[in-house]
């Protein structure tokens, strides 16, 4: 692995379905030579699913999501950071926000207050279904053909673009993990025509994507964005902003960083 790469995709145990510390993690950047880490526990926004969602684990125990618990997170991030820049890490505090459009003010007031050293925005459900979990999202697909589910999928990813609360979005085509199987081959080339006025907006308005390499591990052929998604963020100007593991795992660290990078080399020229 080169010793330059930037993993900024991570999830500590912070998040409800990962595992491994932040000390763990930073330990693990050191030993694979990952140059800077940033974190992104989920922070999951939609009232509806409070009771499945709205919880951060701390010392090995599920909390309520409140603003006092992600500032805890922050804090220990920070600490990292002051720890580890001696031996040439950088550690930076972030989180991955699943967006909610009918709270969309309070949670550009909450993020704002934060003092986050990144935001990556992200839509992970539909019909409050998690559309990219494996328990849930056979409730979601089941009955939808592909054009059905590109159409609502894209019409949230649009609403978050539209929102300006933030830069990077994440993982484009995430209804792919699980819409394959349901929905056949044909949710493969379903994003044409949906996505190009998206990719269109975020370019105008300096928006960048994330590439994820977490669909690799899940089974599927490609990153997220897709190779065709990632030609035609380049032709609308959208630039890659980050490209990230999605680690839930300290052993997923840093995978397939070398391959992603390389693919922004090919497509946009540039890493």
């Amino acid at each position: 692995m080169r010793s330059d790469l930037k993993d900024y995709h991570v999830h500590p145990d912070y998040s409800m379905d990962a595992k491994g510390s932040i000390d763990e993690y930073c330990q693990r950047a050191l030993e694979i030579g990952i140059k800077e880490i940033c974190f992104t526990p989920h922070y999951d926004t939609d009232p509806v699913r409070k009771s499945l969602d709205a919880f951060m684990r701390v010392n090995g125990k599920l909390v309520a999501l409140t603003d006092d618990v992600v500032r805890r997170y922050i804090d220990e991030v920070h600490r990292a950071g002051q720890r580890y820049a001696s031996s040439g890490l950088s550690v930076k505090a972030g989180l991955e926000v699943d967006y909610a459009p009918h709270i969309e003010e309070e949670l550009r007031e909450k993020l704002g207050r934060f003092g986050l050293d990144y935001c990556l925005g992200a839509v992970h459900c539909l019909e409050h279904i998690a559309i990219t979990s494996t328990h849930e999202s056979e409730k979601y697909f089941k009955g939808k053909n592909a054009k059905e589910v590109c159409q609502e999928y894209f019409g949230a990813l649009s609403n978050a673009v539209s929102s300006g609360i933030f830069k990077t979005m994440a993982h484009l085509d995430a209804y792919k993990i699980y819409g394959t199987k349901f929905c056949g081959k044909e949710i493969l080339l379903a994003h044409r025509g949906l996505v190009e006025p998206i990719l269109k907006l975020m370019g105008e308005n300096g928006m960048g994507i994330e590439i994820n390499t977490g669909p690799l591990r899940k089974g599927q052929k490609e990153v997220s964005p897709g190779i065709e998604l990632l030609s035609l963020a380049k032709r609308f100007n959208v630039k890659v902003n980050a490209i990230g593991s999605d680690a839930h795992r300290i052993e997923d660290l840093g995978r397939d960083l070398d391959l992603a990078r390389d693919l922004v080399q090919d497509i946009f020229g540039a890493v």
